[in-house]
């Protein structure tokens, strides 16, 4: 899967942003990059901040696996 990274700078100036009740939400990655889903670009309540958004760099995803707790 596909997803947005952020530079500290890029996720400093959107994290927190809301429309319509959507927020901006990074998280990190298994890297420990700042991410989020790609799906921002085509939400129309962030129009604003797509130019903005569209200058994220896309990666793959790399998921934190927690180990299960028995």
């Amino acid at each position: 899967m596909r997803v947005l990274k952020a530079s500290d700078y890029q996720k400093r100036k959107l994290q927190g942003e809301q429309r319509e009740g959507f927020k901006i939400n990074f998280v990190k990655d298994a890297d420990g990059n700042w991410i989020i889903g790609k799906g921002i670009l085509e939400n129309p309540a962030f129009a604003d901040l797509r130019s903005s958004l569209e200058r994220l760099n896309e990666i793959e995803h790399n998921p934190i696996i927690e180990d299960e707790q028995l």
